[in-house]
């Protein structure tokens, strides 16, 4: 059937737009609704379709290696047992970081660090938060790359300005002067102003192994831990008794 004029220049202003659901406003308009009714029915439905965009949006931008959410991880008092399930679905409300303290997650490796703290990622995101998750590594060479090109400032205040921060992996590899140095900087240009994650295999006790001085060492763990959430994750291996996961 084709379009009356009006109908026509809905459509065409509709899509110019990018208002997809009021471009195809037939599909969602009732006869016996009244004019209100309807409208509201078009912006809920617009409303929604651009809230689901955002996430998908946001999730893109966060940069996880792999999507983990919270229903699919197993709290396990055997394998895990210094973990407290009601402490991580505390933390899911993401009130941490409206009030700007971090999370620390310690434990040896495969006991599902990564797989908390992304989730914990998605969570906030589904919440309205810009997060952004990097390797503690990649994030020390990207920071190394942008230094030497003369865009660190660039890179420092987008890291600065997400909401959210998490930086997993932190100790499994040595760090030079250089390369700590500039970590350091993204972590305690956070303190008290952004929200920051950390996963790391090693007690604090032992980060100066991979930082290589102490004092900055001591100086991170007091920004990190201060106002924070330390989620003890020591145990069984949580990916050799959970393969699928």
């Amino acid at each position: 059937m084709s379009q009356s004029p009006c109908e026509s220049e809905i459509t065409r202003l509709a899509h110019k737009m990018k208002l997809n659901i009021l471009e195809n406003y037939k599909k969602h308009v009732k006869t016996d609704s009244s004019f209100e009714e309807n409208l509201l029915t078009l912006l809920r439905l617009e409303n929604e379709q651009r809230d689901k965009a955002l996430v998908r949006r946001r999730i893109k931008q966060a940069g996880f290696p792999v999507i983990k959410t919270l229903d699919t991880f197993e709290f396990n008092q055997t394998m895990l047992p210094h973990l407290k399930q009601e402490q991580v679905l505390e933390l899911s409300l993401c009130e941490f970081i409206r009030n700007r303290t971090n999370v620390v997650a310690i434990g040896n490796s495969g006991t599902g660090k990564t797989h908390i703290a992304t989730a914990l990622g998605m969570e906030a995101i589904r919440k309205g938060y810009s997060v952004r998750f990097r390797r503690a590594c990649d994030l020390a060479t990207q920071l190394a790359e942008a230094q030497s090109e003369k865009h660190l400032s660039r890179m420092l205040k987008t890291l600065h300005h997400c909401q959210l921060l998490i930086v997993d992996e932190l100790g499994y590899m040595t760090l030079d002067q250089k390369n700590s140095n500039l970590l350091f900087q993204v972590l305690a240009g956070r303190y008290e102003v952004r929200s920051t994650i950390v996963t790391s295999n090693l007690e604090f006790s032992k980060w100066p192994e991979f930082i290589g001085d102490p004092i900055m060492a001591t100086a991170l763990v007091d920004r990190l831990v201060h106002r924070s959430a330390i989620l003890n994750m020591n145990g069984e291996g949580y990916r050799l008794n959970n393969p699928k996961r």
